[in-house]
């Protein structure tokens, strides 16, 4: 589970390789600003180039495919011909379901998902925005957190059969301050938590959080991480 440590700032390529060492089942949370999405689909990417099947599910419209395909011409610049891969083959690995409600949400996790990376052998799976949807106030609170705890014990036996999970979202303000604590709870379920922002120079600082996840909206100090490209 997390450390206790809180607010550590960490290189870009340290969280890269933490979440690609073994052992392979694990669950680990970034959530900050725009850059969060951006971080994520390079993580993807990274995974697709070493051949790896990668399915997303998107609660908040943020897969973006151009993103992928760019990444996998630039990488094609640096390979010989005989390695060189296509966007079009870098997006045939990547399955992406999107869910609109959070009980689409919950249904696609807890009913779907393990079925499907059983048998499409997919080791990585990314969910953008899981809790947004679950921010409605037109869903009652109750199954609201009924549904999110459900939702963890899944996640948490996805990594118990050696799939590892990146839980990327923005820090939204839930219209209630009950629905404030769902984000807590998540992301006490998880292994390693991040704070991302982005800055007008095109850098990530990424700090990480320990297991008392500190206010949503407490504004941090840090240094700047070059992103990768």
């Amino acid at each position: 589970m997390m450390s206790e440590r809180k607010n550590t700032l960490v290189p870009y390529a340290g969280v890269l390789r933490q979440f690609w060492a073994s052992p392979p089942g694990k669950l680990c949370c970034l959530h900050g600003s725009n850059a969060v999405f951006q971080l994520s689909l390079n993580v993807a990417s990274r995974g697709l180039a070493a051949g790896i099947p990668m399915t997303l599910i998107d609660g908040t419209n943020r897969f973006d495919l151009y993103y992928i395909a760019e990444f996998a011409r630039r990488l094609a610049d640096r390979q010989p011909p005989a390695l060189r891969r296509s966007p079009e083959e870098f997006l045939q690995n990547i399955y992406v379901s999107r869910a609109f409600t959070c009980f689409q949400m919950e249904a696609v996790i807890t009913d779907r998902l393990p079925a499907f990376v059983e048998k499409r052998r997919s080791p990585v799976v990314m969910i953008f925005g899981l809790l947004d949807t679950f921010y409605d106030e037109q869903a009652p609170l109750h199954e609201a957190r009924a549904g999110l705890q459900r939702i963890i014990a899944t996640l948490q036996a996805l990594k118990q059969h050696n799939v590892a999970l990146l839980l990327a979202s923005l820090d939204l303000r839930p219209a209630s301050d009950e629905r404030k604590t769902l984000f807590p709870t998540l992301a006490a379920a998880m292994d390693w938590v991040y704070n991302v922002e982005s800055t007008e120079k095109g850098r990530w600082i990424l700090k990480e959080e320990g297991k008392n996840v500190p206010p949503r909206y407490q504004e941090h100090e840090g240094r700047e991480v070059k992103s990768s490209w």
